[in-house]
């Protein structure tokens, strides 16, 4: 019982906001059928002072078709003005007032104007109603029918398409019914002729037009539906992303200063993903009192999946550095780990490295990733170390392994691609020594501001081209003496 309750106020919810959605789609649909009644108005009165000017062999008769459309208008007017567009019988009376209007025109012109009998039907199904259409279409035949009738008795006569008295001379190809002319007709076969020859076509070409207006209808419908259920979907999926971008953030390190009793070193990282979430990371932890480990990374692809991928290497590299192994030991082992279960066959370039704190010794490995920087005697400059395979792409690998000394004073600065290959609106690349220059801009920076002064530096050579690669730094500057703790 309780299901079914839930179930039923899932349905009455669901119903609800479909109302709500149809409900600015009707008033939108108003809009526009005051707008078609608006222009018939002016074409109407255009027709009546072309007629009065001599321009259409048309009997002034037409004036009071021009006459009731414009009064029907103008009362719609002051009625959905006086009650706003969102009452929900305004639409009756506005498609009411279309078939009028139309159907008037139509008594007066029965063989001049085919196509009316169409656009009351037409205007309906903006409203994207099968039923509304449907109806429509039933009552436009009735009018219409009526329409023929009364003008076969007050309507435009074409003196070629009739019988009239022998001996009658005529000066006007058509004149309208009221001229005197009905004297000289057959009435009876004229009626008969009119509905034959006039409303019957007109009412098979009424009906194709009709079921094409159904099928508008529902199928506007469909694509109504069909659209609120995407932009359901699209902020779900927005939602969705930026609880993923929130998870990302929470795993990289980002609270400052990282180890506030530890006054030998200070170390900065940052991401910033293309993406809502990317595929890069940085990290940094303690082994133990003496060893930091370093790791900056960038999976391949973007999104969603390398963002994945990125979580799932972070953990596995960070195992197995606490477990005390070598910067090659840690990664041939990550290499084994990814290979033994890569369906996507994807793969990530790393560097890796353990410092020993207390001597300054920087043990590391490079996985096909980017030269790191290091400021030596007061200068950045590139260390082109050897390179070994991506960690994702063969099993059986060996990563050489490098030891760099650094002193008090010295700084190293590790990136991924989104540095040197952010490019600018004509496809330059930004590249390594740009990178180098706005590192020794202010070589002697903390490590926030140096990963600052290079961001801007990317910021202002990119301008306004799309970023399509993550931007990730990370820097470490080594010694006693330091430019002062990150904030």
């Amino acid at each position: 019982m309780i299901a079914r309750l839930k179930m039923l106020d899932e349905q009455m919810k669901q119903r609800y906001e479909e109302d709500e959605l149809f409900h600015a789609n009707e008033m939108q649909a108003n809009r526009m059928v005051m707008r078609v009644l608006f222009i018939n108005v002016i074409i109407l009165s255009l027709l009546f002072v072309a007629v009065e000017l001599g321009f259409f062999p048309v009997s002034g008769a037409i004036l009071p078709a021009t006459v009731g459309a414009l009064c029907i208008v103008l009362l719609l007017g002051l009625i959905s003005r006086k009650v706003g567009q969102d009452a929900w019988w305004l639409k009756f009376l506005l498609l009411l007032g279309v078939l009028l209007v139309y159907a008037r025109i139509d008594a007066l012109l029965t063989h001049k104007v085919a196509i009316l009998m169409v656009l009351p039907v037409l205007c309906s199904s903006r409203y994207f109603s099968r039923k509304l259409t449907l109806v429509m279409t039933i009552l436009t035949a009735v009018v219409f029918l009526f329409s023929a009738i009364y003008g076969a008795y007050h309507g435009w006569v074409n003196m070629n398409d009739v019988m009239v008295t022998p001996g009658s001379t005529f000066t006007n190809t058509g004149v309208f019914l009221g001229s005197g002319i009905e004297q000289t007709l057959d009435r009876a076969k004229y009626a008969r002729d009119t509905l034959i020859f006039s409303y019957i076509p007109k009412l098979f070409m009424f009906l194709i037009a009709a079921v094409i207006s159904v099928h508008i209808a529902d199928r506007g419908r469909r694509m109504v539906v069909a659209q609120k259920e995407m932009s359901e979907d699209s902020a779900r999926m927005e939602t969705e992303l930026q609880m993923a971008t929130q998870i990302q953030e929470g795993m990289l390190p980002n609270i400052y200063p990282p180890f506030p009793d530890r006054k030998e070193f200070d170390i900065y990282g940052t991401m910033n993903p293309a993406r809502e979430v990317g595929g890069d990371f940085y990290d940094f932890f303690l082994i133990d009192d003496d060893h930091l480990a370093m790791v900056v990374a960038d999976v391949s692809g973007k999104g969603v999946p390398a963002a994945l991928f990125m979580m799932a290497a972070k953990i596995i590299l960070a195992n197995y550095a606490m477990m005390g192994k070598s910067p090659s030991e840690v990664l041939e082992a990550t290499n084994l780990t990814v290979c033994s279960n890569n369906p996507r066959e994807m793969f990530v370039t790393v560097w890796l490295g353990i410092l020993e704190i207390s001597t300054g010794i920087l043990t590391a490995a490079n996985a096909g990733h980017e030269y790191p920087a290091l400021k030596k005697n007061g200068r950045f400059e590139l260390v082109k170390d050897r390179h070994g395979f991506v960690v994702g792409g063969i099993e059986n690998v060996t990563y050489p392994q490098y030891t760099l000394q650094l002193e008090p004073g010295d700084t190293l600065f590790l990136y991924t691609d989104g540095v040197p290959e952010a490019t600018n609106q004509t496809l330059e690349s930004f590249g390594t020594a740009r990178m180098i220059d706005a590192l020794n801009e202010n070589p002697a920076a903390s490590p926030r501001a140096l990963l600052q002064n290079v961001h801007a530096a990317v910021d202002r050579f990119v301008g306004k081209a799309e970023q399509f690669d993550d931007l990730t730094m990370l820097c470490l500057s080594y010694g006693s003496t330091l430019p002062g703790n990150s904030r």
